[in-house]
């Protein structure tokens, strides 16, 4: 499948910069209107609308419990020009008709090749551009999709952004129910013995 490498754009980021790239995107690109951001969690869905909106972006969410009337309420206007942000999980824009979209910024790199593909096609319809962040983890993905579309994507770098010398270390989630340094459990002296009273004979 051979597509041009037009309107298309990688910006390799660590995982721990995403948020704030591409609020740094969004800010710094007045002309990029009309934008559908992808996600793959309803939590990323929160969370990024949240900081958008706190950032000043006229920002609305989409998700798989958003009633359908509201919905639909948004989405017309984000059409007209009210609203310049979406952030969607992938799940969600796959039932909406999304007619209008002018830019899409990949916050995920899409499990599926079709849905890259899909974006592609209504970004250029509108004549905006596709914007993927790809982390280190992604780049195997990546490597594969380029291989689909025989093109290498081009690479870009937010001017003015500082980028990390290196990725910021996750800490592992604690596991349910364990326990650690001796919390959520009573000191063995703390504790009172317990007596069984003898009956006489």
């Amino acid at each position: 499948m051979i597509m041009p490498a037009s309107h298309q754009s990688i910006y390799e980021v660590f995982d721990h910069q995403k948020a704030e790239l591409l609020l740094y995107l969004i800010e710094g690109l007045p002309d990029f209107n009309m934008v559908m951001v992808f996600v793959r969690t309803r939590d990323d869905v929160h969370r990024l609308t949240t900081m958008l909106s706190h950032a000043g972006v006229a920002v609305e969410s989409f998700h798989g419990s958003k009633k359908p009337a509201l919905r639909d309420r948004a989405f017309k206007a984000f059409q007209e020009g009210k609203i310049r942000v979406i952030v969607t999980t992938e799940a969600a824009a796959r039932v909406i008709d999304l007619t209008g979209v002018g830019n899409v910024i990949n916050y995920d790199l899409p499990e599926l090749d079709q849905d890259y593909l899909q974006r592609v096609e209504i970004a250029r319809d509108a004549e905006g551009e596709v914007v993927t962040l790809v982390t280190p983890q992604n780049l195997p993905m990546l490597a594969k999709l380029e291989e689909l579309i025989q093109a290498e994507l081009p690479r870009k770098m937010a001017e003015g952004f500082v980028y990390a010398s290196q990725a910021v270390k996750q800490k592992p989630p604690r596991k349910k129910g364990g326990t650690s340094k001796g919390l959520h459990s009573k000191p063995l002296q703390n504790k009172k013995p317990k007596f069984k009273h003898k009956r006489g004979r």
